[in-house]
């Protein structure tokens, strides 16, 4: 896809690392609040994907809105919406809940922080028999939000289906990304594998800068910068 195309600025490969403890307590909110992406699917833009962090003292909520809609001749094919919360009290995951509507299917998720880890349930309204049964998650789980790079070395949470598993993490190194204004991002791109496959990007300052899978066809993000 040609908008898509990335540009690699480095060769080097970096592996995630474990994050120490300075770093998960300054989590990487942005400085706005906020942060926005325009979502493609195979180069089409199809929506957006918007992020607002609320912090009082060292309590903090992000806010998570996912608005898809895919179109063939101005009909209405197939259409994705996520609202969730998230969160983090002295740079810990504490909960998160999210709803998921997929094409009129809606699917719930929750968890929250337990003596042994994070009690996680899923639902599945539509289908109750393929709700996930509740159960114990490890204690280094956090949800698969992008936005904090410390999710690469943690037990990831699927905030759709419950799931969660361990990750593959590698780095082929930094790419030149496109922006949502047309503009140029350097950001370092790790691949996710394992039970989850994604590329997934980040900035010098740690900010999540992009991201690109497979579902129903190519899914990219390019970030809003203003």
């Amino acid at each position: 896809m040609e908008r898509r195309r990335f540009v690699a600025c480095a060769s080097a490969v970096a592996l995630a690392r474990p994050a120490s403890a300075q770093e998960v307590d300054t989590l990487p909110v942005p400085p706005s609040g906020r942060m926005a992406f325009k979502v493609f699917r195979n180069g089409a833009a199809v929506g957006e994907h918007h992020l607002n962090f609320t912090q009082n003292d060292d309590a903090l909520v992000v806010e998570i809105n996912i608005d898809l809609v895919v179109t063939l001749a101005g009909i209405v094919m197939f259409r994705y919406s996520t609202a969730a919360v998230e969160r983090w009290l002295g740079g810990v995951f504490q909960s998160l809940d999210s709803q998921v509507n997929e094409n009129g299917a809606l699917l719930e998720v929750h968890a929250k922080k337990v003596a042994a880890g994070y009690d996680v349930v899923g639902i599945n309204h539509a289908n109750p028999a393929k709700s996930y049964p509740e159960y114990i998650a490890p204690p280094n789980t956090m949800p698969l939000t992008y936005w904090n790079k410390a999710m690469l070395n943690a037990h990831i949470l699927n905030i759709q289906t419950a799931h969660s598993y361990p990750a593959i993490v590698t780095s082929p190194g930094w790419d030149n990304l496109p922006t949502a204004e047309g503009g140029l991002l350097l950001a370092q791109r790790f691949d996710v594998t394992g039970k989850l496959h994604l590329s997934v990007w980040y900035d010098q300052m740690a900010q999540w800068s992009g991201l690109q899978f497979n579902y129903l066809g190519e899914i990219s993000y390019e970030k809003f910068m203003s």
